[in-house]
């Protein structure tokens, strides 16, 4: 236990520590799981601690996603109790979400990383000029009919997963394109984070198992301990935002997802 305990310096908790309070914030109050914000951490962390960049990369995403999946959990259950998650919706989307999302996995590890990053960050900045301009740009008054339905959701279970970001990040900006309103929008999109991130968290726990020079912590390519010190303050955080999302206006909820969006796709683009 100590050497796990001192296989982190204290800066390196402390980072952790804020970036599960943004994570629960997001996650609770857009629908946004956290992996674009908990990535980068964990990799500098990593990296930091002589961990060669092809597995960090790895191990950093397998930890968010695991992260991601109990920050949803507590944001999920708090928008199903504000009622916000349209079941009709999630019903329709469910399917074809998982399918994607198993897409993504399988086919994630064999596709150039700078391909799936320049393509969701193209993705993400023209969502985000979608949701400032408001109902000012839409497709449609209702979302497509028949087979043309399972496009939206499969595509945007598999560039999440593929990318290690949460479902929600795509699926509220895209539903918003069909005049969905945003705030059941954001409540679906906090219970597709969950669904993505249960097969992910699973396949990252089952890879690299017997790769040598992972943290003390690492389960497969989650590092568990990262995992506790993200969740914990997420758990809190997370129901709390999701109230305030139940009650904050529309536009406001607007402008900050497509700020979001912004702050990812530059991020992305950097990288």
């Amino acid at each position: 236990m100590e050497t796990l305990l001192t296989s982190y310096s204290p800066a390196a908790w402390t980072a952790l520590l804020a970036t599960g309070v943004l994570i629960g914030l997001l996650a609770g109050l857009l629908g946004v799981g956290g992996g674009v914000v908990a990535v980068p951490i964990l990799l500098e962390i990593f990296e930091f601690m002589g961990i060669p960049t092809s597995l960090a990369v790895s191990l950093a995403v397998g930890t968010a996603q695991a992260s991601i999946l109990i920050a949803s959990t507590t944001a999920a259950a708090a928008h199903w109790r504000a009622g916000t998650i349209d079941r009709e919706l999630v019903r329709s989307w469910l399917p074809a979400l998982m399918v994607g999302a198993m897409i993504g996995l399988a086919v994630g590890p064999f596709a150039p990383s700078w391909v799936l990053t320049s393509l969701f960050a193209v993705i993400a900045a023209a969502l985000a000029v979608k949701m400032a301009a408001g109902d000012r740009l839409i497709i449609g008054h209702q979302q497509p009919q028949g087979r043309l339905a399972l496009m939206p959701p499969t595509l945007v279970g598999g560039l999440a997963a593929a990318v290690g970001v949460g479902g929600g990040t795509l699926s509220t900006p895209v539903l918003t394109l069909f005049s969905f309103s945003i705030k059941r929008a954001i409540g679906a999109g906090a219970l597709f984070n969950l669904v993505i991130a249960v097969p992910a968290t699973l396949v990252f726990l089952l890879m690299d198992l017997n790769t040598p020079g992972r943290p003390a912590d690492a389960l497969g390519d989650v590092a568990l301990f990262c995992v506790a010190t993200l969740s914990l303050p997420a758990l809190f955080v997370a129901p709390v935002a999701a109230r305030w999302s139940t009650r904050a206006p529309v536009s406001l909820l607007r402008r900050l997802f497509a700020f979001c969006l912004a702050v990812i796709a530059v991020r992305l683009l950097l990288r």
